[in-house]
């Protein structure tokens, strides 16, 4: 049986994609906001204190859905308890706390995912294919432009939005190491260049303002260039090639559910998560290092 500790803004879409979820057994709520809860099925178990669901002998798995200031606390203490965790980004809120969390997973064994959820867009995992595949030529470089994101006061726009491209491009290419930063940095408004050791120039510009919602990743290689626009209804992937224009046809299931059920499916299978507690660490090691630099 599964928790989810959080039912508000994200969390409510967590659950909602759970219901569409076969065998999916979601059996208990969180949320010390009562009203929150009461606004929930009464099929659901609802309890308000976290620490309440280490006590139950059938939970199979939990999903944290809190800020991010409660992730490493909430995820050390299932974890130790050898529970699955599915921790939505930001993982934690600095490198000091991934690491302990990466100490608990290594010395558990436990899985731990990291809800990334653009690695497990459609849209993106075609442009991977084609990236592997060199339809696209070299890569020169990976453009990330969001506005009008939803305000959060605790982290800024880098730290809620940030993790998107950060996440794509590792997914992407697998770096490991920054060579540059330059940019600048507000809490409102982030525009950043980043050059990694391995692979391409990264350009970010994420707002919480704007004249419209700007949800657009473009990829250009020598060959392609690929332009995913998410605030379209149709075409929302691009692929040009030579002069010419194609929009290849993606599957329909939502990001967030092909997450949710890959974790699931490593529950069932005990395999580790695309989205592990490495990955979760190196992309909150890059949101430090980009935020330090800009200063």
């Amino acid at each position: 049986m599964l928790g989810l500790i959080g039912v508000g803004r994200w969390g409510k879409n967590i659950l909602s994609t759970l219901e569409k979820i076969p065998g999916a057994d979601l059996k208990y709520l969180c949320s010390n906001n009562a009203e929150l809860l009461a606004f929930h099925d009464s099929k659901y178990e609802k309890i308000s204190v976290w620490q309440e669901l280490l006590k139950k002998p059938d939970l199979t798995g939990i999903i944290i859905a809190t800020p991010a200031k409660t992730h490493a606390e909430i995820a050390t203490a299932f974890l130790e308890k050898n529970i699955p965790v599915f921790v939505e980004k930001p993982m934690t809120v600095n490198t000091a706390e991934a690491k302990k969390l990466r100490i608990v997973v290594k010395k558990t064994g436990t899985i731990l995912m990291v809800g990334y959820q653009y690695v497990f867009n459609e849209y993106v995992r075609f442009v991977k294919k084609e990236i592997d595949s060199g339809s696209f030529g070299n890569i020169i470089d990976v453009a990330s432009e969001q506005r009008l994101i939803p305000e959060m006061k605790d982290m800024g726009v880098l730290g809620d939005a940030g993790p998107h491209p950060l996440s794509i491009f590792q997914y992407f290419f697998n770096t490991e190491k920054i060579l540059s930063v330059e940019g600048s940095l507000e809490a409102e408004l982030a525009q950043i260049a980043v050059q990694f050791e391995k692979g391409p120039a990264l350009n970010i510009i994420t707002a919480s303002s704007g004249e419209r919602k700007v949800r657009k990743l473009t990829v250009t290689g020598s060959v392609a260039v690929a332009i995913l626009d998410e605030t379209l209804e149709n075409n929302k992937l691009t692929i040009t090639k030579n002069g010419k224009t194609s929009y290849p046809h993606i599957g329909a299931k939502t990001s967030l559910q092909n997450e949710l059920e890959h974790f699931l499916h490593c529950i069932k299978t005990d395999e580790t998560p695309l989205t592990n507690i490495d990955f979760g660490y190196k992309v909150t090691e890059w949101l430090e290092v980009i935020s330090k630099k800009l200063a």
